[in-house]
């Protein structure tokens, strides 16, 4: 591959905001003629950078270690265009210290799309214990608690919740129903009915 500064077109000493910004001009252009073989020696110039970004990122960030909201907007666009891996890497290269409630979100939103329904469970919970008060973060959570119930409500239903389905009733009626084609067919399922 080549230089990933040249690539992108910055200098060495370009900071987050710059490569995040040729990145975005450079994708977009590469989009739009679609240049797809371009477009991943892009995505792979930005990820190389990044990355080296993040393995000295204690001379880069300050002592609390913290991100921007670029930093996480760039992940959060990595997740949405499928990048899942590459977010995951990102993600996991920040330090402890800096890994605050978007961080947990994003973490969940990757477990999310990977399938990992009971991981992404634990970190939607942990981002909105940390900021109770943020609805995105909560809806996240309600989501994968739904997710993990397969969507369905949990819980014994009283019977004039004809919602669910699974009624005395819709039990009975799907068996008559079943044993009409039997008949049909030559067959029965119910003897004398």
């Amino acid at each position: 591959m080549n230089n990933p500064y040249d690539v992108l077109g910055v200098p060495y000493n370009a900071t987050r905001e710059q490569i995040n910004a040729a990145y975005r001009e450079k994708a977009r252009q590469y989009n739009e003629r679609n240049q797809l073989d371009r477009l991943d020696e892009l995505n792979e110039a930005y990820d190389r950078i990044i990355l080296e970004a993040s393995s000295r990122s204690s001379a880069g960030y300050s002592s609390r270690g913290s991100y921007s909201a670029a930093d996480f907007a760039d992940i959060e666009s990595k997740i949405n265009s499928g990048r899942y891996e590459d977010a995951q890497i990102l993600l996991d290269g920040m330090p402890e210290i800096s890994r605050n409630a978007e961080w947990y979100y994003l973490k969940g939103l990757v477990y999310q799309r990977k399938g990992w329904l009971e991981q992404a469970l634990n970190m939607f919970a942990e981002a909105s214990n940390m900021e109770p008060s943020n609805g995105k973060y909560k809806a996240a959570y309600n989501k994968a608690v739904s997710q993990q119930n397969g969507g369905y409500k949990s819980g014994r239903s009283s019977s004039s919740d004809s919602g669910c389905g699974c009624s005395v009733c819709n039990v009975c009626m799907g068996l008559l129903c079943l044993d009409g084609c039997c008949e049909c067919m030559g067959g029965d399922l119910i003897p004398g009915c």
